[in-house]
């Protein structure tokens, strides 16, 4: 009985904030599978990264590329997509391993950053939109006023409460994206620092290996 009156509040409130409301509640929709999905994306692109990256090292160390390249091959992190690359790159001599370190470390980057931008928008439009309907909502509490006078206050008020109503929600949906968003920027820029360490360590070893062996 209590979440049916709640659910009528919440719809009796959707209800008053008028046709914008529309557009916000598709940026929650969007907001949050993208808060989802970054949550679960970057968890299993880090999981286990400082593991896979000391026993890379190891085994290149003790001259097991071989080894090492299929524990890279075995793992789904983002620092093991570049390790392969730089293992590979020394190995097929087609390419530098710093330079397979660079575009690898570059391309994991931009996949780790994808869905950023999609977040951030929301977080700038979500208030231009409560905003139009705060516009909308004074534009329809004037026009009343215009038409009735002060004898309705009725009407009035509720252009006024459609006003207040987008503007509080065009709030709500942008408050947590932007969090979200910050929190996605601090954690994808840790990862490419760590993308960065590793893949330069891997190419300092296998070419000062090369340069011993020769």
């Amino acid at each position: 009985m209590t979440s049916l009156i709640a659910n009528s509040g919440l719809i009796n409130y959707f209800d008053k904030g008028g046709a914008w409301m529309w557009a916000l509640l598709a940026c929650s929709v969007i907001g949050l599978a993208v808060i989802i999905y970054k949550l679960v994306w970057l968890w299993l692109a880090g999981r286990g990264a400082e593991g896979l990256v000391r026993a890379t090292t190891d085994l290149v160390e003790r001259g097991e590329r071989v080894q090492a390249r299929d524990l890279c091959d075995q793992s789904h992190v983002a620092v093991a997509q570049v390790m392969h690359s730089v293992l590979e790159a020394a190995e097929v001599g087609h390419e530098a391993p710093r330079d397979a370190a660079l575009s690898a470390g570059a391309a994991q980057v931009a996949e780790l950053e994808s869905g950023l931008p999609v977040l951030s928008t929301i977080a700038n439009i979500a208030p231009l939109i409560g905003f139009l309907g705060t516009v909308s909502g004074m534009i329809r509490a004037f026009t009343a006023i215009a038409e009735h006078g002060m004898g309705e206050p009725g009407v009035v008020a509720a252009g006024i409460g459609e006003a207040l109503i987008t503007t509080a929600s065009g709030l709500i949906v942008a408050i947590p994206c932007f969090i979200a968003y910050s929190f996605f920027v601090a954690r994808v820029n840790g990862m490419a620092l760590t993308l960065e360490l590793a893949g330069s360590r891997l190419a300092n070893l296998l070419t000062g290996s090369e340069r011993d062996a020769a």
